[in-house]
């Protein structure tokens, strides 16, 4: 009896070893599998659990190699996954949890990259150094881009990110490092905002972009972005200061008169050409200042009559009534 209690103890210590670093409930897979991290500064646990320490942490696209899942999954942030091991540069393991990884295929690459960068600008609660992350992933995909479509897309997307980036920073610490060198580093690209704090970026960035790849079906995109990109601005109910804020869908409309955004660009035309703004461009008089605003404000109808002879959008005649009750 003693001689059988001690075979299955023994077998039950068998069934229970694990390779060394491994876990008791964790499944081993065949092969490694790759994978990509969709978050920034995404922790590394010891163990398949938010309670384990933290063995460091990985950039925002960053491919690791899955050798071993978690036998049970776990639910955070809404999210159910399994928990994964990966291997590390340094030689060790660590756990990863599955519901802020994407499948990685070489051959998707390209636009895997662009769909965690996309997502990433749409999300509003990023802090400035999340905000890093994704302006150095999009910089970095630039050079891999394997054909023109590409590299034009992503060199919008790495404009986009450092707007996105800009519009986080913090005006308590800019003379602080290490947000002093980044203001010497992107001075050339963006514009301080007064009204609103942080930076936005310079829209010539955008307009040039659009010259670039003006050929590609990229540009309707890349015009509508300029046209849509963010100045510093205090109109506060001035109607005309109202109008020179639309001067981008102006543009946008000459480029791409029937563009994906023409009908939008009109229907925001229509709506901002006021009675207000037809008085003020009818009127005659007043001091230096007001003389040249109306002088540039005439100049910028004249550019929506070039720029709507080339349209076919709805409400393209209601805008052409409005312009013409204005005198030339």
């Amino acid at each position: 009896m003693k001689v059988l209690l001690v075979i299955l103890l023994l077998a039950v210590s068998a069934v229970g070893q694990t390779p060394l670093g491994g876990h008791l409930d964790e499944v081993r897979l065949d092969v490694a599998q790759p994978m990509i991290t969709t978050v920034s500064a995404m922790r590394v646990r010891k163990a398949p659990q938010v309670t384990a320490d933290e063995v460091q942490r990985l950039k925002l696209g960053t491919v690791v190699q899955i050798i071993a899942r978690s036998s049970t999954q776990d639910t955070i942030g809404g999210k159910t996954d399994y928990w994964y091991r990966v291997n590390l540069p340094n030689g060790e393991t660590g756990w990863l949890f599955g519901g802020l990884l994407v499948d990685y295929s070489a051959r998707q690459r390209q636009q895997l990259l662009r769909q965690i960068i996309e997502a990433h600008l749409k999300s509003e609660n990023t802090d400035f150094a999340d905000r890093q992350e994704i302006y150095d992933l999009a910089a970095s995909s630039i050079d891999d881009a394997k054909d023109v479509s590409t590299r034009a897309e992503l060199e919008l997307l790495k404009l986009l990110a450092l707007a996105n980036w800009a519009g986080a920073f913090p005006d308590n610490l800019r003379d602080k490092s290490p947000y002093r060198e980044w203001r010497k580093t992107h001075d050339s690209e963006v514009i301080p905002n007064e009204f609103g704090g942080g930076y936005d970026l310079r829209s010539e960035l955008l307009w040039k972009l659009e010259s670039k790849y003006h050929t590609l079906a990229i540009a309707d995109r890349i015009a509508w972005e300029a046209a849509q990109n963010p100045q510093p601005s205090d109109c506060e109910g001035d109607e005309v200061c109202h109008l020179f804020l639309l001067e981008g869908e102006i543009k946008y409309l000459s480029l791409h008169p029937n563009g994906a955004h023409a009908t939008e660009a009109v229907k925001d035309l229509n709506e901002t050409l006021t009675d207000e703004v037809i008085k003020e461009a009818n009127d005659n008089g007043g001091d230096k200042y007001v003389v040249e605003q109306r002088t540039e404000l005439r100049k910028t109808l004249a550019a929506l009559r070039i720029a709507l002879a080339k349209t076919s959008a709805p409400e393209k005649a209601d805008l052409l009534k409005k312009l013409g009750r204005i005198s030339r």
